[in-house]
C-alpha cells in the first residue's frame, strides 16, 4: 500500500503531549483514534497514512504514554491531523499512571475545539465491551459542537470472510460499524472516506 492509494502526500509526527499544558495549537481539524491496548490502533493508523512505522507499534500493550499528533496533507490540498490517544485497559500499568492518562484523554476529548471525530476501535472478535461503551457514552456528554463518533471493528482478517458480515452485525447494535483490516486493507477506503468527510469544512460536508 502506498500513500497514493489514499491521496496522502505527506504524513509526519508533529507533537506529543503528556499533559494538558503540552497540547499543541489547534491549527487543523483533528480525528482522534481511541481503543483498548493491543486493538491494532497503531497498525491501522500507519495503514491509513501509507506509512509502515510512523505510529510506533509494539509487542508490549500499553506502551503509548502520550497523545501523539500526526499531520496529514492530501493531494487535493486538504490538511488535517490524526491523533493517537493512549490505549486503555492494560492492568500492568500503575493506577496513578492509568488515572493520569484518563485525565489527559478526558481533557482532550471534552475541550479540544479542533476535534471533529473520535474513531472508537474494538476488536471484531470481542466487540463493544464495558470500556468501549463508557467511551461512547462519555462522548454524548461533550458540549456542542459534539464530534462525530465512528465505531470501527479491527482485525477483520482474523476471522473467515464468510463470517465477517455476521460478526459485524452481532456487535453493531443500533450503531453503524465499519470493519477494517490493516493487513489486507479491507474497509480502509470506506474509513478514509468518512475521515475526509468529517474533517472537511462545514460548508463542504454532505
Amino acid at each position: 500500500m502506498t500513500t497514493n492509494a489514499w491521496d496522502v502526500l505527506d504524513a509526519e509526527f508533529e507533537a506529543g503531549a503528556q499533559g494538558p499544558d503540552h497540547l499543541p495549537p489547534e491549527t487543523h481539524p483533528e480525528i482522534a483514534f481511541a481503543g483498548r491496548s493491543n486493538v491494532g490502533k497503531s497498525s491501522l493508523m500507519n495503514a491509513l497514512m501509507g506509512r509502515r512505522n510512523l505510529v510506533r507499534t509494539s509487542g508490549t500493550p500499553g506502551c503509548t504514554r502520550q497523545i501523539s499528533f500526526f499531520g496529514i496533507r492530501a493531494r487535493d490540498g486538504a490538511e488535517f491531523r490524526l491523533i493517537d490517544l493512549p490505549g486503555y485497559g492494560y492492568a500492568k500499568r500503575s493506577k496513578d499512571e492509568r488515572d493520569a492518562w484518563a485525565e489527559l484523554i478526558e481533557h482532550y476529548l471534552l475541550r479540544r475545539a479542533a476535534l471533529r471525530a473520535v474513531v472508537v476501535l474494538v476488536d471484531v472478535r470481542r466487540g463493544v465491551e464495558d470500556k468501549e461503551q463508557q467511551l461512547l457514552d462519555f462522548m454524548t456528554t461533550r458540549p456542542a459542537p459534539c464530534p462525530a463518533t465512528i465505531l470501527v471493528a479491527t482485525k477483520l482478517d482474523k476471522i473467515p470472510k464468510s463470517r465477517r458480515r455476521a460478526a459485524l452485525a452481532a456487535i453493531s447494535g443500533n450503531q453503524r460499524i465499519l470493519g477494517v483490516s490493516a493487513v489486507d486493507f479491507e474497509g480502509l477506503p470506506e474509513l478514509w472516506s468518512v475521515i475526509r468527510r468529517v474533517s472537511a469544512p462545514a460548508a463542504e460536508r454532505q
